[in-house]
């Protein structure tokens, strides 16, 4: 009988640590670039995002290798976002890199948004708010902004609404090289790329 219930338990403990365990995945990520194509007899140099760990996500081992003259990890003056840098010189006949790194990343789930009316803090959200080099916020953006979220007054909504516009009206291209560029101004015209272009649009107009 004891071993009945000892099983039972056991079984519960399964059912109920299935979904704990299936909100985080791990792995190991590894790019390879290479730029051989370049024209010789010039330096060529490479900027690459450098993973780091937050608090949905964990990396560890990360290493590089390649044949290139160097290369470190530096932060911009901005942001302090972390880029693997490296370069090769101008008398390199190939020029590849690879990069690795292994992720858990835990899902984020959020199903329970409160709209709210109230004006945002503009102190505390300025930064993820200010316009970049490729992403302007005024101009023809702002004014395609304020003709998305027209009639909507709650700040949910509105973003809403930018989302549909954006799913409605952008496409992937897949002619678009790499992850795209993320030129804002650009994809107001033809707003078709990669994750970078669609996910900048957005962004832009939110």
């Amino acid at each position: 009988m004891k071993r009945i219930i000892i099983a039972g338990i056991l079984a519960l403990l399964c059912m109920i640590a299935l979904p704990v365990l299936a909100s985080s995945q791990t792995g190991k990520v590894t790019m390879e670039f290479d730029l051989s194509e370049q024209a010789t007899g010039q330096e060529v140099k490479l900027w690459l995002p450098y993973p780091v760990s937050d608090a949905q996500q964990l990396i560890s081992k990360i290493s590089w290798q390649g044949d290139f003259a160097d290369a470190a990890v530096y932060t911009d003056r901005s942001n302090s976002n972390p880029m693997l840098f490296a370069r090769w010189d101008n008398k390199a006949t190939a020029r590849k890199l690879t990069l690795s790194f292994n992720a858990e990343r835990t899902e984020q789930s959020n199903k329970d948004l409160q709209d709210s009316t109230s004006p945002i803090d503009l102190a505390i959200f300025a930064p993820y708010l200010a316009a970049t080099s490729m992403g302007p916020v005024d101009g023809p953006v702002k004014a395609l902004a304020e003709e998305i979220t027209s009639g909507k007054t709650t700040i949910l909504a509105k973003a809403r609404a930018i989302y549909d516009w954006t799913v409605d009206n952008s496409f992937r291209d897949p002619k678009t090289r790499g992850c795209g560029l993320g030129d804002v101004p650009q994809l107001l015209g033809r707003p078709g790329g990669k994750c970078a272009d669609i996910s900048s649009l957005y962004v832009a107009i939110v």
